[in-house]
């Protein structure tokens, strides 16, 4: 009798122990995660602002408590340091591959995004850039890349409608980084000037390691510009905008949204009064999710929020959304998904072309004043 009162008190107990872990295994099982890559120059300033937008987007969309195909999920970061070098960008591109990401956020350049396009797109991974413009990017005929600003045909159209008429440059120097991007950028801006009538009295192309830029500047002074349109990322354009005052230059410079310095648009910091700058996407007070975003990002990151941080944001919100549309985590879902989307970012309107462009992108125009960028006009 005492074995069989033994024996019912040890299946009572393991009865119990069953009924109070089983609720938290179930719980457990139901929770599914959904890795996000990240592949970006990670030891420099503008990497590290950008890696940090995408876990804060990473964040906030882990609030909201998402249940994807019945299953409640939690999405983390996979951040790869591609060093914005060719080849390492291939070897991060087969890593995110290998960890199962659902979809890429990255390059920071052309180049590497182009690198990195071709083994998303025999993976059937979603990639989406915030900073890549080229036209070409999306002109792969590869479903699976979208790009979250305006390119660079678009980009030309505005800067040649900055230089002449914003401007009133007559005689136009163009000088590219002899990156994809920079050439790109340059031919589609000379391209419509050109048929505008413009004079460019000359075109060069230097080095994106270079600091040495005595001979595009004597050239520059040759060939009387009055504009110099420089298409080249910080730190080389602060650089470049520092050696013009040395030598006392009084062309304007016009340059494109890669030049950003790190505290845009409250300083100019090395840059000239006769300095000018469009960059995508709206001016900051004119977007009613910036406040919000910039006070839980301070909360957070030391890093300044600058406006590719936006689009940074905005690829983790868009991204996020068509899971939900899909209600999957399979990346070929999401890619059909990201080509229905129509989704309210911070940065804007988001929704993309067949090609995967961005339908309808904005821009801003700057100018230096008084150590300040001030708005001069939105487009379009």
């Amino acid at each position: 009798m005492r074995r069989l009162s033994r024996t019912v008190s040890m299946c009572c107990l393991q009865l119990m122990l069953l009924m109070s872990l089983t609720p938290k295994a179930a719980a457990q099982e139901n929770i599914q995660t959904a890795l996000i890559g990240l592949a970006m120059p990670l030891a420099t300033p503008r990497g590290q602002t950008l890696r940090d937008a995408v876990q804060q987007g990473i964040d906030d969309a882990n609030k909201r408590n998402l249940v994807i195909n019945g299953k409640r999920t939690v999405f983390k970061l996979f951040a790869v340091d591609d060093k914005n070098d060719n080849n390492l960008a291939a070897l991060s591109a087969r890593a995110m591959v290998n960890a199962g990401v659902i979809g890429v956020v990255g390059h920071l350049s052309t180049d590497a995004s182009l690198i990195g396009a071709k083994i998303y797109n025999e993976a059937g991974i979603p990639q989406i850039s915030p900073t890549t413009t080229a036209r070409v990017f999306t002109q792969q005929g590869y479903r699976n890349v979208f790009q979250l600003l305006g390119h660079t045909d678009i980009t030309g159209d505005y800067l040649a409608y900055s230089a002449l008429n914003q401007i009133k440059a007559k005689r136009i120097m163009v000088i590219d980084n002899e990156t994809g991007l920079g050439d790109a950028l340059a031919n589609s801006f000379i391209k419509r000037l050109r048929s505008k009538g413009a004079d460019i009295v000359a075109r060069a192309s230097i080095s994106q390691k270079t600091s040495d830029f005595n001979a595009v500047l004597d050239e520059a002074r040759k060939q009387r510009a009055d504009m110099i349109f420089l298409a080249a990322i910080v730190p080389q354009s602060m650089a470049f905008a520092q050696r013009m005052q040395q030598q006392n230059m009084a062309a304007a410079l016009m340059l494109a949204g890669g030049a950003v310095n790190y505290n845009f648009p409250h300083s100019a910091d090395e840059y000239d009064a006769n300095t000018w700058i469009l960059v995508h996407g709206q001016p900051e007070e004119k977007l009613p999710g910036f406040k919000s975003l910039e006070k839980n990002y301070a909360a957070k990151f030391s890093t300044n929020l600058i406006p590719q941080s936006l689009f940074a944001y905005d690829c983790v919100g868009v991204l996020v959304e068509a899971t939900k549309q899909a209600d999957s985590l399979a990346p070929d879902k999401l890619v059909a998904a990201l080509h229905k989307v129509r989704y309210a970012g911070v940065s804007g309107s988001v929704s993309f072309d067949a090609e995967g462009s961005l339908n309808d992108p904005a821009y801003s125009l700057y100018q230096v004043h008084q150590k300040h960028w001030q708005m001069v006009r939105t487009f379009p």
